[in-house]
């Protein structure tokens, strides 16, 4: 007894202390009547979702992050060789093929790409300054001392470049080393920054109720204060169950709760924290929390606490196992939204006398709005409302697509079946791109509502929600292999998603292409919409 009571004192304890730590209100102020959590259900929220309750302070991307101070290394790098070719009299303009090939040499030495999981941010917060700076100078400087060693054994010393280029590199290494450390200067003041404002966490939600979930919010506690927001602590076993009071308390819904949470607000990494000789209960909530597009680690077993702290590993200090990701990396995915923008803004400036027209017409054939706005589900399995072309009447209109269309529908006006027979009424959609909630080339999103042969979609594919990890596309891998129009039957949904998780598990910017030039290819071609 004398035990079970120390035990629950330390639950209090740790339970006190993680909210104190973490924030007042562990689901972002979603936390209400015992614990439960009170999301709004999709039929109350056709004006999109109701992000005011977990609004906060916006926080940083480490992956942005890195790939700006990638590039301001390069930049200062390319800065410094210039400014120090200027000012060696043995060189003139325009640039000896010599020093060029030299510096393509060096460039190709100093500038990396960004790592997958990018380092610079916690070693702003874990690493003295001092010693990122002595890093940073010695990384920096090191292909500089081995260009100059190479010169010397192999230019001979007569050589009328060898003096030059030696000089050249000596003044451009010191310039480089100056330029990336002011830039490490610049991170820190913006890192403390940062800090102080509290945009340098990361949302974090655990799942498991167990010891191994009190010893992971006791290294968190401990290692990352300032570097871990605690979105909460669920489980799938009942509340009474919960042996620890202080995890009882901490504790905020099921596995379903926390899908529900992921699509009303940002979560950066879920940490399942059971017990690895639990397989199937293991593989059960893993297949459950796929469904969100995070990350999904298994905490390390009773054994990886006792391990030697390593502030090298990512989060504190613990070997995690990383189960699932998002698809795409954060280089990929900037690249693609970079595209998806740039081509919906020249198409909307080209194609803006053929919108007016369009609305014109519109218009003119029916009462009612030029636009119409229907509920979707976008990235993270969130609501979005996609834009298109009104093609029914106004009083018939579906938002939410409880009724597919159909062959000879009643509710299409005149205008809308040529609209639709042309796929014109998409057209409205590079606004949903320019926005960021669509992309040009993605699954196609499926109204909030839609059924097929009387079910819902999830329950007949169960990785369905897998769709969902990457941003609904304008076209598809799905629609240019013959998937367009409603969905009928439960087999087409299956093809259709089929086509949807190829797509996103074989991405590439040339996979992009060739869907676009078949969707044009189609859409010339083809009548095939109602």
């Amino acid at each position: 007894m004398a035990r079970l009571a120390t035990r629950q004192g330390e639950g209090d304890r740790l339970a006190a202390a993680a909210i104190d730590t973490f924030g007042g209100n562990a689901a972002g102020g979603n936390v209400v009547g015992g614990n439960v959590i009170e999301l709004d259900s999709p039929q109350h929220r056709r004006g999109g979702l109701n992000d005011r309750k977990f609004s906060k302070t916006p926080r940083i991307n480490p992956r942005a992050v890195a790939l700006a101070v990638r590039v301001a290394d390069a930049l200062v790098i390319a800065a410094a060789g210039a400014v120090a070719y200027w000012l060696e009299p043995g060189f003139s303009w325009p640039i000896d093929p010599t020093a060029a090939f030299t510096a393509l040499a060096l460039m190709a030495m100093l500038v990396r790409s960004p790592n997958a999981e990018p380092r610079l941010l916690h070693d702003s917060l874990r690493r003295p300054l001092s010693r990122r700076l002595a890093d940073c100078a010695l990384r920096t400087l090191l292909p500089f001392v081995v260009g100059v060693l190479v010169l010397i054994v192999l230019v001979p010393a007569g050589n009328a470049v060898r003096a030059p280029l030696t000089h050249w590199l000596t003044l451009w290494g010191m310039g480089a080393v100056g330029g990336i450390c002011a830039v490490r200067l610049g991170l820190a003041a913006l890192t403390a920054q940062w800090r102080r404002q509290g945009r340098l966490k990361q949302a974090v939600a655990i799942f498991g109720t167990g010891d191994l979930a009190e010893r992971l919010l006791g290294r968190l506690r401990q290692s990352s204060p300032d570097a871990i927001e605690l979105v909460g602590v669920f489980d799938d076993r009942s509340r009474r169950r919960i042996a620890s009071p202080g995890l009882r308390s901490l504790a905020v819904g099921t596995s379903d709760d926390l899908v529900a949470l992921s699509r009303h607000r940002d979560i950066d990494r879920v940490l399942v924290a059971l017990p690895h000789s639990a397989e199937q209960r293991v593989t059960e909530v893993l297949k459950k929390l796929r469904q969100m597009p995070v990350e999904i680690s298994l905490a390390p077993d009773m054994v990886g606490y006792n391990l030697p702290f390593r502030e090298s590993d990512e989060l504190a200090g613990l070997q995690l196992v990383e189960v699932y990701g998002q698809p795409l990396t954060f280089g990929q995915i900037l690249l693609k939204s970079a595209i998806d923008k740039t081509l919906a803004g020249l198409a909307l400036l080209a194609g803006a006398p053929l919108l007016i027209a369009l609305a014109v017409a519109i218009k003119l054939d029916s009462k009612g709005p030029v636009l119409f706005r229907q509920n979707r589900h976008g990235f993270g399995d969130r609501m979005i409302g996609v834009y298109k072309f009104r093609t029914m009447y106004a009083d018939m209109a579906d938002y939410d697509g409880e009724v597919q269309a159909r062959l000879n529908d009643p509710r299409i006006t005149r205008i809308g079946h040529f609209l639709r027979r042309w796929s014109l009424d998409e057209l409205p959609q590079l606004f949903n791109v320019l926005r960021g909630e669509m992309s040009l080339v993605g699954p196609r999103p499926h109204a909030v509502s839609m059924t097929v042969e009387e079910r819902p979609n999830r329950d007949i594919v169960p990785d369905y929600a897998l769709r969902h990890h990457v941003k609904p596309g304008i076209t598809g891998w799905a629609q240019v292999n013959g998937h367009h129009g409603p969905v009928a039957t439960e087999e087409d949904l299956r093809a259709r998603v089929r086509c949807d998780l190829d797509y996103i598990n074989n991405w590439s910017l040339w996979f992009d292409c060739q869907i676009l030039l078949r969707t044009v290819k189609i859409v010339l071609g083809q009548r095939h919409a109602y």
